[in-house]
């Protein structure tokens, strides 16, 4: 690959490992492609009614993209936009989840790293729940109350991904 050097080089003076940098990259590659091939929300739902939305929004995201996707990566991106679009339905917060998340976010903020009392913290959807997201402990997390306000429903495909591949134990 022709920028393997360069980028090792910016990992380096980063001080960053490699690999991570490397799937930063291509989770944002990933992100943006998802991002390219989303229809509005009406024709999605179209297609969703139809009896071939599928293959339509297949030779929808080819064109789009211009290159032929795999079966298996159109049903991915199909279901990453279905995620995306769907609206939710939140449920009561319980122990539990609050207790998975201390457990795991080490009781700071995942942005900032600040700690209770200099912050309050508040419980974060990585994939908001007004876009689909769960309460679903791969998707909860701690932010201050700062960064918390101030994200709205906005999120990195590149977040809900890290998130999922750490809660089934593929990301350490």
């Amino acid at each position: 690959m022709v920028l393997s050097e360069p980028i090792s080089q910016l990992a380096e003076q980063l001080r960053l490992d490699t690999s991570l940098l490397y799937q930063e990259i291509y989770w944002a590659l990933g992100e943006e492609r998802i991002n390219r091939v989303t229809p509005n929300q009406q024709q999605f739902r179209d297609w969703k009614r139809s009896k071939d939305g599928l293959m339509q929004f297949w030779a929808f995201a080819n064109a789009r993209l211009g290159c032929e996707l795999e079966q298996d990566e159109v049903h991915d991106v199909w279901d990453c936009i279905d995620l995306t679009l769907r609206t939710h339905q939140r449920r009561a917060f319980v122990f539990q989840d609050y207790l998975m998340i201390a457990v795991r976010s080490d009781q700071c903020c995942d942005v900032c790293k600040r700690r209770p009392p200099e912050v309050k913290l508040e419980i974060d959807h990585v994939l908001p729940s007004s876009r689909g997201g769960a309460e679903l402990p791969f998707n909860l997390r701690f932010l201050c109350e700062q960064h918390n306000r101030s994200r709205g429903n906005r999120f990195r495909w590149a977040d809900v991904w890290r998130y999922k591949a750490m809660a089934t134990g593929q990301l350490t």
